[in-house]
């Protein structure tokens, strides 16, 4: 009975069409249980935020899991992670699709962020309008004079309202990120999943998921090894978890990821 439970669960985190009915589900009873919840804030109430945040990031972040993950391990783990986000109610988790070179990447993301954040926060000194009521308009001009352009003006605006709020401080998983200059015997490497956050560059957290296939012998255990020496020695932690374990308990696996990022959460509030 347990076995076919869990081959059910199986076959429906694996398959995005099986996968659908279930996340659905799960972002329902979230969603519900968030709209419960008092809210003394003023203005826009969270939960009218939460719902459809929640609802347009999860299924994102299950379709890229989908098109980019490449093994039916991998995809079994991240789905019941994207579950195990939702059922907590924590929206701060982006999956992003695979990055070639991931220092460079995510280096870039963040210059590009700050630099936008300096021209923003230049632009309230200057002028005084800290809530950036005339921020708008202060650019069409700007446009105009050719100083700037409409891309310009829509990026620093996802920058100041969506970036800063909900995306610096979020969890980043990539998917096969690359790291072309981390190299074995001359060659370069990759990895299954690398966590990261935006807004803090000593979180680098690599995640491996060793499926049966590849890692099954004494020479793949020595390389590994290798392989996490490397990417300790460049400043990443690293976690593996076996094919046999996702396979047979993947909210287990999922919840031991999380709890690891919660408890880093934890210990960086205090």
């Amino acid at each position: 009975m347990i076995e076919n439970k869990l081959s059910e669960l199986r076959e429906r985190l694996e398959n995005i069409d099986s996968f659908k009915p279930v996340l659905d589900y799960f972002l329902k009873k979230s969603i519900a249980e968030q709209s419960q919840i008092t809210d003394d804030s003023e203005g826009i109430p969270y939960s009218d935020f939460f719902s459809p945040y929640i609802e347009n990031s999860s299924r994102i972040n299950a379709e890229i899991v989908s098109i980019n993950c490449e093994s039916p391990i991998e995809r079994i783990f991240m789905n019941s992670l994207i579950l195990l986000f939702i059922r907590n109610q924590y929206i701060d988790l982006v999956i992003t699709e695979p990055y070639k070179d991931a220092e460079k990447e995510i280096s870039n993301i963040r210059i590009i962020y700050k630099n936008i954040l300096n021209i923003i926060e230049d632009y309230k000194k200057k002028t005084g309008d800290f809530e950036m009521v005339d921020f708008e308009s202060s650019m069409k001009k700007r446009i105009k004079s050719g100083v700037y352009t409409n891309e310009d003006y829509e990026l620093f605006q996802y920058h100041h309202l969506i970036v800063k709020n909900f995306v610096w401080n979020s969890y980043h998983i990539t998917l096969q990120a690359g790291f072309p200059d981390f190299k074995i015997d001359n060659k370069s490497t990759r990895v299954d999943l690398l966590v990261w956050k935006p807004n803090d560059e000593n979180f680098k957290l690599i995640v491996e998921c060793d499926g049966f296939k590849y890692h099954n012998t004494k020479d793949a255990f020595v390389k590994d090894r290798k392989r996490d020496r490397l990417y300790k020695s460049k400043g990443y932690q690293v976690i593996r978890f076996s094919g046999t374990e996702i396979w047979k308990d993947p909210a287990a696996v999922s919840s031991e990821l999380y709890d690891f990022i919660e408890n880093y959460e934890s210990r960086i509030s205090n």
